[in-house]
């Protein structure tokens, strides 16, 4: 996946500066923005399934033993995924799926998750659901391929296909104009997915007093969809 070096700007809806984020985000043309609110999720290259998730903990706790795998600040924030999937997949199940995915098109059929990578592995435990709402960004170039879709102009408009309350934060990196998509990356605070996206500290802690009490646990696709009690492997 491409980076961009260019900072975080954080903008309150409704807008109360002199800058339109979106505005930015089309280059003067160079860029588009669609919005689709059935997109195939099929057709989205990312990097780790969740099996991959599962075969790198196993593979890990095997190797370093449980305690010191733990330790290690550098598997924190996958450790966190453990528990933040398992929670995610009883919430979508009930609740649906709050945010709109950001997806950059490179062209030739190549469709990168740049945002809700998350929610890819956490559907590919409910088969149910076969597309996503997303915003796609891409060059002027492919502009008409998505031409049955939503184009998203300004931040009005993509801060209300997000549902999004009076004074809800939105967090965007702007790419350059020379980039194969117009937005790096997207965030927005909500009440609604805070309460299930515990903190890296909470999670790793939790792991470790689960493993503790279940010390032959295989992580597997199949362990994720039984949602666990976290609450009560976490003295807060």
């Amino acid at each position: 996946m491409l980076n961009s070096a260019n900072p975080i700007q954080i903008f309150n809806w409704p807008n109360d500066q002199n800058y339109d984020p979106i505005v930015e985000s089309l280059h003067s043309g160079k860029h588009c923005l669609f919005y689709d609110k059935e997109f195939d999720y099929s057709k989205i290259t990312y990097r780790q399934k969740l099996q991959d998730l599962c075969d790198w903990a196993n593979i890990g706790i095997k190797d370093y033993g449980c305690t010191e795998f733990l330790k290690e600040k550098k598997h924190h924030y996958d450790i966190a995924n453990l528990v933040k999937l398992n929670m995610w997949i009883h919430n979508i199940r009930t609740s649906g799926i709050v945010k709109p995915m950001l997806i950059w098109y490179l062209g030739n059929e190549k469709y990168i998750a740049t945002n809700g990578e998350s929610r890819l592995r956490v559907l590919e435990c409910i088969p149910q659901i076969a597309t996503v709402r997303g915003f796609i960004s891409t060059t002027f170039d492919h502009k008409e391929k998505f031409k049955h879709l939503t184009p998203v102009t300004t931040f009005d408009l993509y801060a209300e296909l997000c549902g999004a309350c009076e004074g809800q934060q939105f967090y965007f990196r702007i790419s350059d104009d020379n980039a194969p998509y117009g937005i790096d990356w997207y965030e927005f605070n909500s009440e609604k997915t805070r309460i299930i996206t515990p903190g890296e500290d909470y999670c790793v802690a939790a792991v470790s007093a689960y493993l503790e009490k279940h010390p032959t646990t295989k992580f597997t696709p199949e362990w994720f969809s039984n949602l666990v009690d976290w609450n009560q492997y976490k003295n807060f």
